[in-house]
């Protein structure tokens, strides 16, 4: 889309150019950019309290993948990401968590674990299930097998986080140290989770002869990003995947009465729009 949003601005002289917005509770439609204001006030009139209709809808499934399991590399930037842990500083706490027999060796490239470590991360997921705080009345049925692969180019396996024999809020731990522990045992619930997955639609619409566009997804399957939900709200970060609304939206769908407005328009609205002829 970036691309594409760049190759239409620059067929466009540098000059302010206007949108006319069509919105209806969740909904939010964009006529292509208007080089006069006056045009885009006018379809505003035209359409306010009027009703609209998908004429087109381009919908496609998105598939969405759960996380591998972490190795030092990939941990590291997430803990950077999340906690703001220098590189360094994480390695260090994880060979901390690793002295206390509490994490796997983290000195790791691989992202997976042996074939016969099948059962072993069964019983792992269910004490994690138990052991960390975010993932308070949720089931999950794990995919043991997306986390086993051999890997004849990597050292070791991928991180693992080890039970305690009275569970981790018995042991003392940093501040630092916990939250590693924590991040390590979540992802290995993210990797064993199901897809994702989403309908991506780009939709066009009429109201009183006039023609918007909009992106919108609709959520069919939530898998892993329910968990990664879980942890965003626990650790305080805020990651939306997709950027976009949820909708649910389909040819011949009617949305209405609705409201308009004018705006300048934006770098979203000049990609919706050049996405959608």
């Amino acid at each position: 889309m970036v691309e594409e949003l760049n190759r239409h601005m620059s067929r466009l002289p540098d000059e302010t150019y206007y949108a006319t917005h069509l919105t209806y509770m969740e909904m939010d439609a964009v006529t292509v950019p208007l080089k006069s204001r006056k045009d885009a006030e006018k379809i505003a009139a035209d359409c306010q309290g009027r009703m609209c209709q998908v004429e087109k809808d381009r919908d496609e499934l998105v598939r969405v993948e759960p996380p591998q399991l972490y190795n030092l590399l990939d941990l590291q930037q997430e803990a950077a990401r999340i906690f703001g842990y220098t590189a360094g500083q994480t390695k260090q706490l994880a060979l901390s968590l690793y002295e206390k027999n509490l994490l796997t060796d983290p000195e790791t490239d691989s992202r997976y674990l042996p074939e016969n470590m099948g059962y072993t991360v069964e019983k792992l997921v269910r004490i994690l299930m138990e052991e960390l705080p975010f993932m308070e009345r949720y089931s999950l049925k794990p995919k043991v097998r997306q986390l086993l692969g051999d890997d004849p180019m990597a050292g070791n396996h991928a991180i693992l986080p080890i039970p305690a024999g009275r569970g981790w809020k018995t042991i003392e731990l940093s501040e630092q140290e916990r939250n590693l522990l924590l991040l390590v045992g979540g992802r290995v619930l993210l990797a064993a989770a199901d897809a994702h997955l989403y309908e991506n639609h780009k939709s066009q619409l009429t109201c009183n002869y006039h023609t918007f566009f909009t992106n919108a997804k609709r959520v069919r399957q939530e898998g892993h990003r329910e968990i990664e939900k879980k942890m965003e709200r626990f650790f305080k970060t805020d990651k939306d995947i997709q950027g976009e609304k949820e909708l649910e939206i389909y040819l011949g769908k009617v949305f209405g009465p609705c409201d308009t407005s004018v705006a300048i328009a934006s770098s979203a609205d000049m990609a919706w729009s050049q996405d959608n002829l």
